[in-house]
């Protein structure tokens, strides 16, 4: 009986020892739960918001951007100089760099990282001027570009991040579900659509700088933003990202939990499918919507007040072009029957319009709305919500022609990179991936912004395109929404304002 004892003794000792050293692992892990995984973790291969986000855990860029501010730092890269304005830049790497597998982080890496962005199709295209690397010494390069290109120093903050040359030679395979990087985490395990668990990467020259940063990273992925939120009240996440409107104030009520609304970069906009003809062709038509939808009450009521007015499609972390004194068209029914009426449209006319459903905070009831509206100047709207993929599908459709009648399609743009060329390419220009228009003088207009070396100028240069995309009312600019993230108050975070997540700035409370 005695010995049964012991026994029992023993095994009680063990197990709490066991629970302890689960406690203690618990306190040095954070849970974090987006709606989707990247692609790949190769980061030179494709272009994905989820994955631009993610690379940056295990691979880092030359720079970076404070928190808060969006104010460029140095990263990778402890400094750097314009030579020849944004057409030679030269950079110093951080002498105690290393990549997780011990090996220096070297001019050489650069060049060959920069090499393998340059052979995939979807990068390429962000380092169009791009020319060479010039190697002064192991730690030092010039970066040349063919022409001045004032982006250059925000696209190395997100893109391009150095990879080990101990990678050559390995499978894209291999490489799509392991990590070579100098960055604070090391891909340990994916169970793909579920969760990526990452570890700290014990040689990361910014331990110093985040001290208690979080040792280990589970990334889970939770499509469903009420289960992500029901995850959150369970105390099985510390992070979930995305929180709609009408799971704000249970989160906010439970005292386990913690709401944080940040003016972020994406805006919402309604825009018309109007390069094949029909009534969205008319200016005076795509006026009369802009006045007919009360963006204001959109805000206040199916936003929650959690989104702000804005006059154009340029948010203030652009690295030119934005003007906090537009203002884009109000709100007047009167003047938009008026307009239906000079244009030709004052008995109406039949409109489908597509948005996603569960994508963006109140994507469908804003789109139920917005049909509603339409309906007072006789635009007999009809909403169609679907998930992501099939809004998509149709998008695809009428900008091919292929999808026939009048269209218009509601969605956001995020732009976290700050490049005003690039949103107005995907938006707005003749063959943009979410554009429905084309108009050659809007296309000439960003192209001569795009190449203009003064900054000065370049600014007056994209604001004029802001202006032209404002006269020809190719879009109802609706709201820049704010990034609502729901967290455990087991942890001190600042959610950032470019729907970006770093985990190595989360660190753990300390517990009684």
């Amino acid at each position: 009986m005695r010995k049964l004892g012991i026994v029992l003794f023993l095994v009680a000792a063990l197990g709490m020892v066991g629970a302890i050293q689960a406690d203690a692992a618990a306190k040095d892990q954070v849970v974090i739960a987006l709606s989707g995984e990247p692609p790949t973790m190769d980061p030179h291969r494709t272009s994905n918001f989820v994955g631009a986000m993610v690379w940056r855990w295990p691979y880092d860029t030359l720079l970076s951007r404070e928190t808060g501010t969006g104010k460029l730092i140095p990263w990778l890269a402890e400094k750097y100089e314009l030579l020849e304005g944004t057409k030679k830049i030269k950079f110093w790497l951080r002498k105690d760099a290393v990549f997780a597998d011990g090996s220096p982080v070297t001019s050489q890496a650069m060049v060959w990282s920069i090499s393998r962005v340059l052979k995939a199709a979807r990068q390429k295209k962000y380092f169009a001027s791009f020319d060479r690397i010039e190697i002064i010494d192991d730690k030092t390069f010039i970066w040349h570009n063919k022409t001045h290109d004032n982006g250059t120093l925000s696209r190395v903050s997100r893109w391009a991040g150095l990879m080990s040359l101990n990678a050559k030679g390995k499978k894209k395979a291999h490489l799509s579900r392991n990590t070579y990087g100098s960055g604070p985490y090391i891909l340990k395990s994916w169970t793909k659509g579920q969760k990526m668990v990452f570890v700290e990467n014990k040689k990361w020259w910014g331990r110093k700088q985040f001290p208690r940063m979080p040792k280990t990273v589970v990334l889970r992925r939770i499509k469903e933003a009420a289960t992500r939120v029901k995850a959150l009240e369970a105390g099985e996440l510390d992070v979930a990202w995305g929180v709609l409107p009408q799971f704000v104030a249970a989160l906010v009520k439970n005292p386990k939990t913690n709401v944080k609304a940040v003016p972020a970069v994406r805006i919402m906009f309604l825009s018309f499918f109007s390069k094949h003809g029909g009534p969205f062709a008319n200016l005076k038509v795509r006026l009369a919507v802009n006045f007919a939808i009360n963006d204001a009450l959109i805000r206040k009521t199916i936003l929650g007040g959690r989104a702000d007015a804005i006059g154009g499609q340029l948010h203030p972390w652009n690295f030119s072009g934005y003007n906090p004194k537009r203002k884009w068209w109000g709100y007047d029914v009167a003047k938009a029957k008026s307009l239906m009426k000079e244009a030709g449209y004052a008995n109406g006319f039949k409109a489908e319009l597509i948005a996603t459903n569960g994508r963006y905070p109140g994507d469908k009831p804003t789109c139920e709305a917005i049909a509603g509206m339409l309906k007072k100047i006789k635009i007999n709207t009809t909403c169609n919500s679907q998930r992501f993929p099939l809004f998509k599908k149709y998008h695809r459709a009428y900008q091919a022609g292929k999808r026939k009648g009048a269209a218009m399609y509601y969605m956001g743009f995020g732009n976290g990179g700050g490049e005003p060329g690039l949103l107005f390419s995907g938006t707005t220009m003749c063959g943009g991936a979410w554009s429905g228009h084309c108009f050659k003088d809007i296309d000439a207009q960003v192209m001569k912004a795009n190449a203009t070396a003064d900054p000065k100028q370049q600014w007056i240069e994209y604001d004029k395109v802001v202006g032209m995309t404002k006269a020809k009312a190719t879009a109802k600019v609706v709201a820049k929404i704010h990034d609502v993230l729901g967290y455990s108050n087991r942890i001190n975070w600042t959610p950032r304002h470019d729907e970006t997540l770093y985990p190595w700035e989360i660190s753990m409370k300390a517990s009684n």
